[in-house]
């Protein structure tokens, strides 16, 4: 009996077990799953997501914003140290005394400085906007780079295979005298030549991946997936040229134009600064004093001073030169700016030209490569197994060369849009303002 009380015993203990067993294996696979899924969770990102992540998360936006900030609280200052009024306390050998001032009038240089701080703001918004739209091209650059680098380790793996094939069946060649050491070498040559530019491709490939994270603010460690599918459905305007007279009519909303001309309202206005003399000012002041004898008795004393300079013994007139002359250097150097954005402008309908040129070109290749493998795919054999491979990896190469060409147009397009101060975003639509009709074939 006694027997049978512990087998019992036993086996109910041993149920418990095997519960409690099944119950965490069950959990330890339920967090197994999540874990996993969790891994396997990458933020999938596209052009147009990457752009709204830099423009909220870049570094550099983040800190030219920061600086706008302290412009603007410049402005202010300069604003209230017009008109605000000065309250001072003092005493002397005859008694104690408050004494206040306040600018009532200024036709000189205190509005120039206002002018001067506004005129500060203004070119850092501006530089703002400049460098958000530099940003949206620069991402559109490394989104090339990332397809280029990608399409690159595809062609480079593809010939890769290839050529160790060959270069192993050359060694058996070899054994059976068929061949000889040369050959042998020159494809283990060829072998090593295109896996150094896989090896290539992929480092190229992770360091454009990184410098995207780095724009958009992410860690570089953040696992994330780039799309460009959607700019590679980009439709070429083959048929259409570019009308240069639409963009040097606008050419003064170009950031450089727009910059330099506020740089010399800028430096006009601090020459302004400096003209001490012959401006007039209106001041009224309050004189509030007691005197130590008759401490229970207060005088005040109050008027209105209209003040003209005739005179300044500093160096301002020195430094008025100094900010003329640089004003003058700024127009030189805008008048500079503005001929080379004219010649870019003319030169415009060209190299749209041979962009387009180039696509065609890239184009045409791909459709020779699809049909020279489709016609080894027909004639496939065993002996004509590396006619295959190399017809596989040519065609890999034409798509890549038809990826760049519709990249370097869209780029060409941003920064089309760019010159004329608008948003490069508005290459990716279809219609273009400064785009023709095309009279003829080139």
């Amino acid at each position: 009996m006694r027997a049978t009380t512990k087998k019992l015993v036993f086996i109910s203990s041993s149920d418990s077990t095997e519960k409690r067993t099944d119950k965490m294996g069950a959990l330890l696979l339920v967090f197994l799953m999540i874990s996993l899924a969790k891994a396997q969770e990458i933020l999938k990102i596209d052009y147009k997501r990457a752009v709204t992540y830099a423009l909220e998360r870049n570094r550099e936006i983040q800190q030219i914003k920061r600086e706008i900030l302290s412009l603007e609280d410049l402005y202010r200052a300069q604003k209230w140290e017009r008109f605000s009024p000065r309250l001072s306390a003092y005493a002397d050998k005859e008694g104690i005394g408050l004494f206040s001032e306040v600018l009532l009038l200024d036709f000189g240089n205190r509005l120039a400085r206002i002018r001067s701080a506004r005129i500060q703001v203004q070119i850092k918004k501006e530089l703002l906007k400049e460098f958000e739209r530099q940003v949206k091209i620069r991402l559109m650059e490394l989104f090339r780079d990332l397809a280029l680098a990608e399409k690159l380790a595809e062609v480079s793996r593809e010939e890769m295979a290839v050529a160790y094939v060959r270069y192993d069946r050359e060694r058996e060649r070899l054994e059976r005298g068929l061949s000889d050491r040369v050959k042998v070498a020159e494809w283990y040559n060829t072998y090593r030549r295109f896996r150094k530019t896989l090896m290539e491709a992929q480092r190229e490939y992770n360091d454009t991946l990184f410098e995207i994270k780095r724009f958009m603010g992410f860690p570089v460690d953040e696992p994330v997936e780039i799309i460009y599918s959607d700019i590679l459905s980009f439709e070429v305007p083959e048929n259409l040229t570019i009308e240069p007279n639409y963009l040097i009519a606008n050419i003064y909303n170009n950031y450089l134009i727009r910059s330099k001309e506020l740089e010399i309202s800028y430096f006009e206005s601090r020459a302004t600064e400096e003209k001490r003399i012959f401006y007039p000012e209106l001041t009224a002041y309050f004189d509030f004093r007691n005197s130590y004898k008759n401490m229970d008795r207060f005088r005040g004393e109050g008027n209105i001073i209209f003040n003209i300079p005739l005179f300044d013994g500093n160096s301002s007139f020195y430094r008025y030169k100094s900010f003329i002359e640089i004003k003058r250097s700024v127009e030189i150097e805008k008048k500079d700016i503005h001929q080379k954005l004219m010649r870019f402008s003319l030169r415009a309908p060209y190299l749209w030209d041979e962009l387009i040129a180039d696509y065609q070109s890239a184009v045409a290749f791909d459709d020779w490569a699809q049909e020279n493998l489709d016609l080894s795919r027909s004639n496939y054999e065993l002996e004509l197994a590396f006619d295959l491979g190399y017809a596989m990896s040519t065609k890999t190469e034409s798509e890549r060369q038809v990826m760049r060409a519709k990249f370097e147009i869209i780029l060409f397009l941003m920064r089309l849009y760019n010159l004329m101060g608008m948003d490069p975003l508005l290459a990716l639509e279809k219609q273009h303002p400064f785009f023709t009709q095309r009279t003829g074939e080139i």
